[in-house]
């Protein structure tokens, strides 16, 4: 009897080994062409903000697969939407190691944003309905975990002047990812009917009409914007104010998603102590704080990396205790409706505010990039305080 519950024990912790191990493949292709932009764009003849086209195309995708993950989850269980997804972005990536057009670059950016909306909402979506705050701050930190990996595997082959070999790696690192995933599927709990009954098709506006859900909605899309403004851009602010090489610029972008995962670990961490609720306020202070530093100009360097790392820090809690908050505010039927709604409106704080800043860097100067970050980061904390100071004043019982 002990051997059986210690082999159920064992295998449930090689299971969310495997799901931390897929949110490292959603993250490790988020924050390379950002990173390694400034020789991308040159090598394929392109100007500074066309990065914002790239992300424009990749995030369309994303936001059509988001929003209609509810019906996936219907049809197909979340192993699979997890191995597909994986598999498709790893090819991709490999692909687009190789291209010598920048319509090339475009064309294969589609298979990267419908792979990572399907990963986001699935996993997501299974981690708030079976699993404890801390677990989902801590997947989220795996996220981070990839997304910081990203740049540094591109910064160091950057240091040979080759963003082709970075993007052929983490290729390579996905498919490995996605056999990973294959091999662990008799791990997985086969979802009944009953529970795919949960993923019930919703009208759209009764969902918008859903108590907060649109209060919700503007924060991941203010939120995911500030995120892909650091990820996208902190290397190229660097690069063209600050004068440093490439590798440099972009071991920033490194330094962001550190500090990112370390926020999301330190917000697992603390979870078992400090309500979702605070560790969003913790976040949004620490985010407007360094946002505010980052106006003035310093004589060294290590100043904007400490700066950058504090925002990263700080925008660790935000995401996955929002997430989080979903399942103790929505009831069981609406709650994929709404994670998939909150997913296709950050996504679009990517595809559409973020490309728009682009614009601005590339009409006007990308001096003016930390004072769009400092706007940015202001009204998502307006927006934060606003939601939750309407939010019941208790403390969230998952957490425990």
């Amino acid at each position: 009897m002990i051997i059986v519950k210690n082999k159920k024990i064992f295998y449930a912790f090689l299971l969310l080994t495997i799901i931390y191990i897929s949110f490292i493949a959603l993250g490790l292709p988020d924050a390379i062409l950002g990173s390694a932009w400034n020789l991308v764009r040159k090598d394929l003849n392109v100007s500074l903000g066309s990065l914002g086209i790239m992300t424009i195309a990749i995030y369309i995708m994303s936001i059509i697969s988001t929003y209609n993950a509810p019906r996936l989850l219907r049809l197909l269980q979340t192993k699979w939407i997890t191995f597909v997804s994986i598999l498709f972005t790893g090819l991709a990536l490999m692909i687009m190691s190789r291209v010598g057009e920048f319509y090339q670059l475009l064309f294969f950016a589609i298979p990267l944003g419908i792979g990572a909306g399907a990963i986001d909402v699935s996993l997501n979506h299974y981690l708030a309905k079976n699993y404890k705050a801390s677990h989902m701050n801590y997947l989220h930190s795996f996220y981070g975990v990839g997304v910081t990996l990203g740049p540094t595997i591109m910064a160091s082959t950057l240091k040979n002047n080759s963003w082709r070999s970075g993007y052929l790696i983490i290729g390579s690192i996905l498919i490995v990812i996605a056999l990973l995933v294959l091999l662990s599927f008799k791990l997985w709990k086969k979802e009944t009917s009953t529970e795919k009954e949960h993923h019930q098709h919703i009208k759209l506006k009764d969902a918008l009409k859903t108590k907060k859900v649109i209060n919700s909605l503007i924060i991941f899309l203010i939120y995911v914007h500030v995120e892909s403004l650091l990820g996208a851009w902190i290397a190229s602010y660097i690069y063209i104010e600050k004068h440093t090489s490439y590798a440099v610029a972009a071991l920033f972008a490194t330094t962001y998603y550190s500090g990112l995962t370390l926020g999301r670990l330190l917000s697992g961490i603390f979870s078992h102590k400090i309500n979702s609720i605070q560790l969003v306020i913790m976040g949004i202070s620490c985010m407007l704080f360094a946002s505010i530093l980052l106006i003035f100009n310093y004589s060294s360097l290590i100043y904007y990396f400490i700066i950058v790392g504090l925002l990263g820090i700080g925008s660790g809690p935000i995401f996955p205790n929002m997430m989080f908050i979903n399942n103790d505010q929505f009831s069981k039927q609406y709650l994929s409706k709404v994670i998939s709604l909150q997913m296709v409106v950050g996504y679009m704080g990517f595809g559409l505010l973020t490309p728009l800043a682009g614009l601005i860097f590339d009409q006007i100067s990308i001096g003016l990039y930390p004072y769009i970050l400092l706007f940015s980061t202001s009204v998502l904390t307006i927006s934060i305080f606003l939601y939750l100071k309407h939010k019941q004043k208790r403390m969230i019982s998952h957490n425990q």
